[in-house]
């Protein structure tokens, strides 16, 4: 648990921050060798509430504040003073705790990559990329390309968002308010002829059934989320991304992305001169789904045996044909950085082109199916009040 301080400085300025020291004696010793008498020292207060809603940053956020960071560094400010002066403008307040975190850290003479590890925000390859630098040199470029793969990756993230949420908003209200005309008028009129002692045509029958399927639904929501919850423990989180994976159109985009993340993370661990052993940890972080991960586990330890990368890849059966041949050229011709780029380049568009084209079918297909249930339910409705209309006038 970490260490609350207040104290003066050397200059007189009353100081506030916090200390990774969990023993009070040890916290006050390390204060007064950085020139800070401790006035107070407390416990860091954590309450379970604050840690639920606190929310982590964003990769489009920790991008702008690292090619921020590049930027006060390559204008000619040292590390402190661009943490120092990039904490005061940022508005995310985790981000903004987590440099001055970095800031202190460094401060006390801890090696950066330990200083932004700690923090628990900054993403691993990050962490890598400044073990390399262990004296601090060219950290500008270090943050710079970390900025711009995080930059990426969150366009690419804003691209699918945008792509899906006109269609999936006018899916989702269509959808809810046939429920609503099922579930509360269409039994409200129903009863209406019932009581004039009609017997109702078939297609009524019908609609009131599923009204009574959809309420009982209703009634085993609460149950049916229970249940969701603890099979969680019980079905793996492979086992579910398997399944996923076999879903139509979205196991296939989400398939793709996760080709591109790992060859973008990939390619960028490996010019920022991470070694490929460790590269490849780095990039198998970046697949979001459990199974493809799971199935990638041990090829470090293959690798380390002396078999090529693209051999390695093509025993974990996940890769496409194209990816492995692509990556065997790339090897072959000492490109290897180059064939990542078009890798990532070439599934990212795949994605893209899937979700275009089933998005153009998608609007019009939830168009129709919805009109049909708005047929049927207008009929239902209709032809019974049509008969009662013509035994009043008999």
């Amino acid at each position: 648990m970490a260490l609350l301080y207040t104290g003066i400085d050397r200059e007189g300025n009353l100081r506030k921050g916090k200390v990774d020291i969990q023993d009070k004696a040890t916290a006050y010793k390390v204060l007064l060798a950085q020139g800070i008498k401790p006035i107070s020292i407390e416990e860091e207060k954590k309450f379970w509430h604050k840690e639920i809603i606190k929310r982590k940053p964003s990769e489009d956020e920790l991008s702008f504040t690292l090619l921020q960071l590049s930027l006060l560094l390559s204008s000619g400010l040292n590390l402190n003073k661009a943490l120092e002066v990039l904490s005061k403008q940022v508005d995310n307040k985790t981000i903004m705790s987590a440099l001055n975190s970095v800031r202190e850290s460094i401060e006390r003479g801890e090696a950066i990559y330990y200083a932004f590890k700690k923090t628990e925000v900054f993403p691993d390859f990050l962490v890598e990329m400044l073990r390399i630098a262990e004296r601090g040199e060219n950290l500008e470029e270090i943050f710079r390309m970390a900025g711009e793969f995080l930059q990426r990756m969150s366009q690419v993230r804003s691209k699918v968002i945008s792509s899906l949420t006109y269609p999936a908003f006018v899916i989702m209200l269509s959808f809810i308010s046939v429920i609503v005309v099922i579930k509360f008028v269409v039994p409200k009129i129903a009863s209406v002829l019932v009581s004039f002692g009609k017997d109702l045509p078939l297609a009524t029958k019908i609609l009131l059934f599923v009204s009574k399927i959809v309420s009982y639904f209703f009634y085993l929501l609460p149950a049916l989320l229970v249940v969701l919850l603890f099979s969680r423990g019980v079905v793996s989180k492979e086992k579910l991304d398997m399944i996923f994976l076999k879903v139509p159109i979205f196991g296939k985009v989400s398939y793709l992305f996760n080709l591109s993340r790992f060859a973008g993370s990939l390619r960028m661990s490996l010019l920022s001169g991470i070694p490929l052993v460790k590269a490849l940890t780095l990039s198998r972080g970046s697949i979001t789904n459990h199974y493809l991960r799971k199935r990638l586990e041990g090829i470090e330890e293959e690798l380390s045996k002396g078999m090529s990368l693209s051999e390695v890849l093509r025993k974990t059966g996940v890769f496409p044909t194209l990816f492995i041949n692509l990556i065997s050229s790339g090897e072959k011709g000492g490109q290897l950085d180059r064939m990542l780029f078009l890798i990532e380049e070439f599934y990212d568009r795949q994605a893209m082109r899937v979700i275009s084209f089933w998005i153009r079918f998608a609007e019009p297909i939830s168009m129709l199916i919805i009109g049909v249930l708005v047929a049927f339910i207008v009929l239902s409705v209709i032809l019974p009040i049509t008969e009662l209309s013509t035994g009043i006038r008999r």
